[in-house]
């Protein structure tokens, strides 16, 4: 940063630990943004409120990328607009527990107004920091199983946020499977245990239950190392045909959401996703609630809180709309027909 100039520094500024290399690529987001810096009187003239958000993905990483105009431009419209009376402050998480908790010390530490996470895991790491600045969570998928919230109506506590992924989603995702796989026998159950909600129970508990009598058999698929995510899928293939893949919401499959993909189709396994992520990286189909929901939601409770509303009596929100997204070239490499019920149903087809 040594280019900008101080006032550009100080709406731009970024914490991030030394051996992450990621603040030349957040420059380079920085840059692309057009945002305009006033001079040190303007920001004088208004308090300044902050926001620290910590992120599961590099700083490059093109959905973040995307996310962060977006969540600037929501909070324009607000009326915070950053450099004026707002600063917006990006932490990477890191690549490990260590990596998480240090980086959820170092949020806390610094006594923001709000602090914005994504995933459970970084939600768990933050409030096990601290119990009274407002937590706002965007994709916890089950905050009261996880001891976020004491109820979805009352939080009661410092934390609320957006839940995209609730367990009863489960469901839908092996009916979504077996639609367009019919020939499923066996589902593969693939999370992080130590990086999904509730070590994935209530989603297995779900899966359980939306299975019909002997017609399935459900298979639990740990992976817990980037590397050990194709030799377990391989695994799990080796033990019979008709086999299947459902991905829990995990901030581990996530960040390797590629690897999984690759490791899927190199098996010639159908499998569904949480996140559009994984089918715009050559996943089969994904289904979770939609995105947008989830932006305008952070930044209107952002909006709230600042203006003095009670963290604790902000009700935990779901998705009203949900997206479904196809990826046709790996359908048709896995040799499956789109049936004209999930054609008709589907979000976005893409290649």
């Amino acid at each position: 940063m040594r280019n900008l100039p101080q006032e550009a520094q100080l709406g731009c500024r970024l914490l991030d630990p030394a051996h992450m290399m990621h603040r030349r690529s957040f420059l380079i987001v920085l840059g692309a943004s057009g945002l305009a810096i006033p001079d040190r009187r303007a920001l004088a003239a208004e308090p300044v409120r902050r926001i620290m958000l910590m992120v599961g993905v590099p700083f490059d990483h093109p959905l973040l990328r995307a996310r962060m105009v977006e969540l600037r431009r929501l909070m324009a419209e607000k009326g915070w607009v950053e450099g004026r009376n707002l600063l917006m402050t990006w932490r990477f998480s890191g690549v490990s527990e260590d990596d998480l908790a240090r980086a959820a010390a170092d949020v806390v530490r610094e006594k923001p107004d709000v602090i914005v996470v994504g995933s459970s895991a970084e939600t768990a790491a933050v409030l096990e920091q601290t119990r009274q600045i407002p937590v706002l969570f965007s994709t916890a998928s089950d905050p009261v199983g996880s001891g976020f919230v004491r109820s979805l109506e009352r939080p009661d506590g410092n934390a609320t946020g957006f839940s995209n992924n609730d367990p009863a989603i489960s469901e839908k995702w092996v009916e979504l499977l077996t639609e367009i796989a019919p020939a499923t026998r066996r589902i593969g159950v693939v999370f992080n245990p130590y990086t999904t909600p509730a070590a994935g129970k209530s989603y297995l508990a779900r899966l359980h239950g939306s299975i019909p009598g002997a017609e399935l058999a459900l298979e639990t698929i740990h992976v817990t190392e980037a590397s050990a995510i194709s030799r377990e899928i391989a695994t799990f293939a080796a033990r019979g045909g008709g086999g299947g893949l459902v991905f829990l919401p995990d901030s581990f499959t996530f960040r390797n959401a590629a690897i999984c993909a690759a490791a899927a189709e190199q098996q010639r396994l159908p499998a569904i996703y949480p996140f559009d992520t994984f089918t715009l990286q050559g996943g089969l189909i994904s289904y979770t609630g939609a995105r947008e929901e989830t932006a305008e939601l952070i930044a209107s409770y952002i909006d709230l809180i600042l203006r003095g509303a009670n963290v604790a009596e902000l009700p935990v929100q779901f998705s009203r709309s949900f997206e479904l997204v196809i990826n046709r070239t790996a359908a048709a490499a896995l040799g499956l027909d789109l049936p004209p019920s999930l054609r008709i149903r589907a979000t976005r087809i893409v290649s």
